[in-house]
């Protein structure tokens, strides 16, 4: 994972195109408004270039909920709070039966041990399971804590207020818990490779990233050979689904994505097909 590392800042050092010559936004259009018509659902969706600033995006400034995705700025403020020695992150915390959430993969078997932070991110970026997410929560002092913090990165826009489950109702016009693709790709950008988080701690947020096992049907379903991906993604009420994700080869350098959808009454899978549908454009125009 170093390796991917080091070649995916090299490239961002190095290459200096925001678009490709062979770029089509118009694709991407296209197979978004498919996605919107089919579904009935909102859907929102940025790319960033953090190179040079280059910013592409289809209702990029509306409100979408964050769902999972928050998982990665959660454990970017746990490494950003162990590097300001606010925290341990060998920290351990006691799992106790009364804590464990809908979707707990691992900690659900660990009931009565101890668990550290470092294994909690681990558990909740690689598996997303919400238990070890609510105790990355915990470490940093809550939901309100985090929204500081994306205000330090200058997003006054993406806010956490709930934890674990509550946090994926979803509801419309309801602005708890929700970013805009727009905002969540600069903030991404800032975390992976801005002078928020040191070397270390930026290498292990995309470690975590890559590292994630539960999106294989989304954006990694049409990865094209040669690419990479590091993602988290991301689900709730309402027909939510959503995926933020580094992606780059030796030919481009790294982007930021973001694909939401809302306020759909289609299936799970559907909703999966239609994030791959968008993803297989994406590549395509910078492929």
């Amino acid at each position: 994972m170093y390796s991917k590392f080091v070649v995916f800042v090299s490239l961002l050092s190095s290459l200096t195109l925001s678009i490709p010559a062979n770029s089509s936004p118009d694709l991407i259009v296209n197979s978004i408004k498919e996605v919107e018509q089919n579904l009935g659902a909102k859907v929102g969706v940025s790319i960033y270039s953090v190179s040079d600033g280059y910013l592409w995006h289809y209702n990029g400034d509306s409100r979408f909920p964050l769902m999972s995705t928050f998982k990665t700025l959660a454990c970017a403020k746990l490494l950003h709070d162990v590097e300001t020695a606010k925290l341990s992150i060998d920290r351990s915390v006691k799992i106790e039966e009364q804590d464990l959430i809908t979707w707990s993969p691992i900690t659900e078997k660990l009931v009565g041990e101890s668990f550290s932070l470092k294994q909690a991110c681990t558990a909740a970026m690689v598996m997303s399971d919400n238990t070890a997410a609510n105790i990355v929560l915990d470490g940093i002092s809550g939901p309100s804590e985090l929204t500081l913090f994306m205000k330090e990165l200058g997003d006054e826009v993406t806010r956490l207020d709930r934890i674990e489950p509550h946090l994926n109702e979803a509801r419309s016009g309801d602005e708890r818990d929700t970013t805009t693709p727009n905002a969540i790709v600069k903030s991404l950008g800032k975390l992976l490779y801005g002078e928020k988080l040191s070397s270390g701690s930026k290498e292990q947020l995309i470690e975590w990233m890559a590292g994630n096992k539960v999106s294989d049907s989304l954006l990694r379903s049409v990865l094209p050979e040669g690419w990479s991906i590091a993602d988290r993604s991301g689900a709730g009420g309402f027909g939510s689904r959503g995926i933020t994700a580094a992606i780059w080869s030796n030919e481009q350098q790294p982007l930021i994505v973001a694909i939401y959808l809302t306020q759909t009454e289609a299936s799970f899978d559907e909703r999966n097909k239609a994030i791959a549908k968008i993803g297989r454009e994406i590549f395509a125009s910078y492929n």
